[in-house]
């Protein structure tokens, strides 16, 4: 009997998603403001579930597999890449929940993004960084199962590409033979509130990127109204025009990835169907979209959810901390071979910047 715990470190809220083998022991969300302002109450929702074998820590940009005890500061910079920029090397957030973690000394494992990812060849990652965070490599395992389960076939035979509509990025992964062979992470495609992949040239007039530049330029920001959520926005875009603009620009920048992603696939007969996860996958509007922009490519239909609360990537936390410990979704895991993870996410880029001075730093 395996007691494990998955969490997904989200833009809008936290969710913990707990397993005792079938039997669901935690299920529940928490809004990203309030565990910002004050990082222990993720311990107090971490704490109440007792005896657990291994928990699947929110791992940011990941790691090759690392238990939670060994993390550095280096470490932990790699799973969040960024820096408080009142107190440099202070790094804020994810950071300071991995450090309670460590401190208490719970059974916490790292796992990896999808540039770690020995099924992904070494050509797709050069001079890229987010490929994928370690929580889309978690919704990913969900929608593995979703088809296991749906069409009673094993991991080998489970092929897909995931889109994962979140509140402030989205991202698109190509799973073949059940194992990521590709990704566009999040910063590289226009989500809700992320611009998605800056121009070159654009980038040069800004000259200086900070972390905000990311976070920013998206839906909510082409709409002009930042602050309404993903369902609100698509109410509005039935009768202001500029919503409706940003809303035409965002699904345009959906289909590219999934169709530039189709190309990874040995065959473009593999790709069983669409899966869609996150937030707006369950607004008709999205749905509707997708299954009309991406019908060329496979059917589209919605990830299936294993929880009344906490979202899909919480979900395949778990499961990847139950496969890890030789639970039954060991052949899932083991087939995706996340243990075979390795490398940084710093390999592979020729773009020139200061890679020494900032790994000196953080010494």
């Amino acid at each position: 009997m395996y007691r494990v715990l998955g969490i997904d470190p989200g833009s809008k809220s936290w969710d913990f998603f707990g397993l005792e083998d079938d039997k669901i022991i935690l299920d529940t969300s928490l809004p990203t403001t309030e565990l910002i302002s004050d990082p222990q109450k993720a311990l107090t929702i971490i704490n109440s579930v007792k005896d657990i074998d291994l928990m699947v820590a929110p791992s940011g940009f990941g790691l090759p597999l690392k238990d939670v005890h060994e993390l550095t500061e280096q470490d932990i910079f790699f799973t969040l890449l960024k820096f408080d920029q009142k107190e440099k090397n202070k790094l804020v957030g994810l950071g300071e929940v991995l450090r309670l973690i460590k401190a208490q000394k719970i059974a916490g494992i790292i796992v990896p993004g999808v540039k770690h990812l020995t099924t992904v060849p070494r050509h797709q990652k050069i001079n890229k960084i987010d490929m994928g965070t370690a929580d889309k490599i978690c919704t990913a395992v969900t929608g593995i199962r979703d088809q296991i389960e749906r069409f009673k076939i094993s991991p080998e035979d489970t092929n897909f590409i995931m889109v994962e509509i979140g509140y402030g990025f989205t991202a698109v992964l190509a799973i073949e033979n059940g194992q990521i062979v590709d990704g566009i992470g999040g910063s590289n495609i226009m989500g809700f509130r992320a611009c998605g992949s800056l121009d070159g040239e654009l980038a040069y007039l800004i000259k200086t990127i900070h972390k905000k530049n990311i976070y920013k330029g998206g839906v909510a920001y082409i709409s002009g109204y930042s602050n309404l959520s993903l369902k609100e926005i698509t109410l509005l875009a039935k009768k202001d025009n500029q919503t409706k603009l940003a809303l035409k620009a965002y699904l345009s920048s959906v289909k590219k990835a999934v169709f530039g992603l189709s190309s990874s696939f040995t065959s473009k007969d593999k790709i069983k169907e669409v899966l869609l996860a996150g937030r707006g996958s369950d607004l008709v509007y999205f749905r509707e979209k997708m299954i009309r922009g991406l019908k060329d490519i496979a059917p589209v239909r919605t990830m299936k959810s294993f929880s009344q609360i906490s979202k899909r990537a919480a979900q395949g936390a778990a499961f990847i901390a139950n496969g890890l410990i030789g639970g039954r979704f060991e052949p899932i895991i083991d087939n995706l071979k996340i243990k075979e993870a390795t490398g940084s996410i710093l390999d592979d880029i020729f773009i020139p910047f200061e890679k020494e001075k900032l790994m000196s730093d953080l010494d």
